[in-house]
C-alpha cells in the first residue's frame, strides 16, 4: 500500500464524498480546488440554481398576475430551447402554470367580493409592479442642495 505525502494530497481534488472519502483525481491547475469532473458537476448545479431562480423570479410575491406568469413561461421556453431544462421538467412546470392561470380569475373574484371595492384589484396589481398611484399627487421636484440662492449661479 502506498502512502501519499501531504504534498501529493495537496494536489488532489478537494471533493469529499458522503462517506468521508476524498476524490483522488489530480486538480488541473494549482489554483483550482477540484478535478475537471467535479468542477463540471458543481458548475452544472450552480447553473441549474440560476436557471430556477431566473424562471421563478417573476412569480415571487403574494399574488401572481397573468403577465408575471407569462414572463415565467417565456423564461421557461428560453431555458428549454437552450437545453438548460429537460422537456419532462418543462412539461411539469407548464402544467403547474396552467393551474396557476386558472386560479387567477377566482382570486380576483374572491378579492372583489371580500373588499366590495372594484378598484382593489387595480391596487393589488399596482403593488405587484411597484406602480405609482394615479390618484396620488405627483412627487415634489427635488431641491438643489448645492446652492441656496438660484440667482447667484
Amino acid at each position: 500500500m502506498s502512502s501519499n505525502t501531504s504534498e501529493d494530497r495537496a494536489s488532489l481534488c478537494a471533493f469529499t464524498f458522503a462517506d468521508g472519502r476524498r476524490c483522488r483525481l489530480p486538480r488541473p491547475f494549482p489554483d483550482s480546488e477540484y478535478c475537471h469532473h467535479h468542477q463540471r458537476k458543481l458548475r452544472n448545479l450552480r447553473e441549474h440554481d440560476d436557471t430556477a431562480h431566473n424562471i421563478a423570479l417573476p412569480l415571487i410575491g403574494e399574488v401572481i398576475a397573468p403577465s408575471s406568469l407569462n414572463f415565467a413561461v417565456a423564461r421557461l421556453f428560453a431555458a428549454v430551447a437552450e437545453g438548460r431544462i429537460s422537456s419532462k421538467t418543462a412539461n411539469t412546470l407548464t402544467n403547474l402554470a396552467k393551474v396557476l392561470l386558472k386560479t387567477i380569475p377566482n382570486a380576483q373574484r374572491e378579492l372583489l367580493l371580500t373588499t366590495r371595492n372594484p378598484a382593489c384589484w387595480d391596487d393589488v396589481v399596482r403593488q405587484i409592479y411597484n406602480l405609482p398611484d394615479p390618484d396620488a399627487a405627483p412627487p415634489a421636484p427635488p431641491q438643489n442642495p448645492s446652492s441656496d440662492d438660484p440667482e447667484t449661479t
